[in-house]
């Protein structure tokens, strides 16, 4: 079987062999990056030891997911367009293209960290987290607001090296990024010894904003001492016509990531605002074991956005066309999987997160959140294809409905509900409309790309 297997992998095509080399890179760095992330809840809870601060962390995360998305779809763009000029060969483009969006993002960057701590100084942090002043005191809020914010803004512009490697075709790298960053905060989490509430916030703060900013540093000295050489950004190579051609895909894909983070990053704000920052903790709980099918299956999709922008500037939709079809079979196995988590989640929870911090056991939280991995799934397969293609329109419709229902949708269902399972089944809802209606116009792109 592993020679059958061996051969099959040196006979296949060049696109086939980038999509399974980096796959297999990603099972093998980012499996064991999942790994560790599954151990960094038990070991949050112990550091924190307060449901009330870890719950907040959570959510002060969930909104650094948020702002990390306002990029202006510049490091979507340049992923597109730098896969493109990077598969022709034209090394004048690729210089363009990396400058322009290095030197657009470090403009925004320099003048939010500037003008970030004067807005957020007369914000009452506590009110607006959910958090008494008897468990945080402001001061160290507005202190862990800034560390985080900084943080942000340094990764915001060091996350570009992200889109140059998913354009040279080295995604596996990016999943050891990740691995390197949860080890780091593992450590932290086991390692150093829990204080006060003020103290664990502030040093999780910085902890993570180091974490995050090294690696992305280290692969961006790597990138442009060996690979990519001759584009070192520079202010000579910017080029508004190259800064301009990135923004306006940018732009679409700006859109999408907004209303896709208004969807997918608000459960935990939702959440604390209808049931309070504990219930946050059980819902993390449940979503971690849930979304594991998905963050598997996603390490399979990482090379493939990239290689199917690849395969079109090459006019190669069948091969597009091919991959799709093989990508839905598999999504529907991972949805499987999804299902048999459910009848195991007890005894899984008990054996990682360990009685004294198990979250109240509820079969119905459990279907709603494999329902939700589900949807997860298959987003991954849609998303990815239409990003490749640059087949846009329904994603930013579908996903512009769903962020308008979110809110008052969750509201809504929470109310009818009792729980919080009310927001997740707002965001199954909302996910849902995409889910139906973008495999039916792929299915239109296929026919009318391989008929022309």
């Amino acid at each position: 079987m592993i020679k059958k297997v061996l051969e099959k992998l040196r006979n296949a095509g060049e696109n086939d062999k980038i999509v399974y080399k980096n796959v297999l890179g990603a099972f093998l760095v980012k499996g064991c990056a999942l790994f560790v992330t599954l151990y960094t809840l038990p070991s949050y809870i112990k550091f924190f030891n307060n449901d009330e601060v870890l719950g907040l962390w959570f959510t002060i995360l969930s909104l650094l997911n948020w702002i990390l998305n306002f990029d202006l779809g510049i490091g979507n763009g340049l992923r597109n367009h730098l896969s493109t000029a990077i598969s022709l060969g034209n090394k004048e483009d690729v210089k363009r293209y990396i400058s322009s969006a290095y030197i657009s993002i470090g403009a925004i960057v320099t003048v939010l960290s500037v003008i970030f701590p004067f807005v957020i100084y007369k914000v009452d942090l506590n009110n607006l987290l959910s958090i008494e002043k008897t468990e945080i005191s402001p001061n160290s809020l507005y202190i862990t607001a800034i560390i985080v914010f900084v943080g942000v803004m340094v990764q915001f512009w060091l996350k570009l090296i992200n889109s140059v490697l998913y354009a040279l075709q080295k995604s596996s790298v990016n999943n050891f990024l990740v691995l390197c960053t949860n080890v780091m905060i593992l450590v932290v989490a086991v390692v150093f010894p829990s204080g006060t509430n003020d103290r664990n916030i502030i040093v999780m703060a910085i902890v993570h904003a180091v974490a995050v900013a090294l690696p992305l540093l280290v692969a961006t000295v790597w990138v442009f001492a060996k690979k990519l050489r001759y584009a070192i950004p520079r202010i000579k190579y910017f080029s508004k016509e190259h800064g301009k051609k990135v923004l306006s895909l940018g732009g679409i894909f700006f859109f999408i990531q907004i209303a896709y983070m208004i969807i997918m990053s608000t459960n935990e704000f939702l959440i604390t605002k209808t049931s309070g920052n504990a219930d946050v903790v059980d819902y993390q709980a449940y979503y971690k074991l849930f979304s594991l099918a998905s963050t598997i299956f996603a390490l399979a999709l990482t090379p493939l956005w990239s290689v199917i922008t690849k395969a079109k500037a090459e006019n190669n939709v069948g091969w597009i066309k091919s991959t799709y079809k093989k990508f839905m079979i598999l999504g529907g196995i991972f949805c499987l999987g999804e299902c048999g988590l459910v009848v195991l989640m007890e005894p899984l929870m008990k054996i990682w997160l360990g009685a004294d911090s198990l979250p109240e056991i509820s079969y119905f939280s459990g279907i709603m959140c494999a329902l939700l991995g589900c949807a997860m799934i298959m987003n991954g397969v849609f998303s990815n294809i239409a990003n490749g293609t640059g087949e846009l329109k329904v994603q930013a419709i579908c996903f512009g409905v769903g962020a308008v229902l979110k809110v008052p949708l969750s509201y809504i269902l929470v109310s009818i509900l009792g729980s919080w399972n009310g927001v997740v089944l707002a965001n199954i809802i909302c996910m849902g409309i995409y889910c139906i209606i973008q495999p039916i116009s792929l299915i239109k792109y296929f026919k009318n790309n391989l008929s022309s």
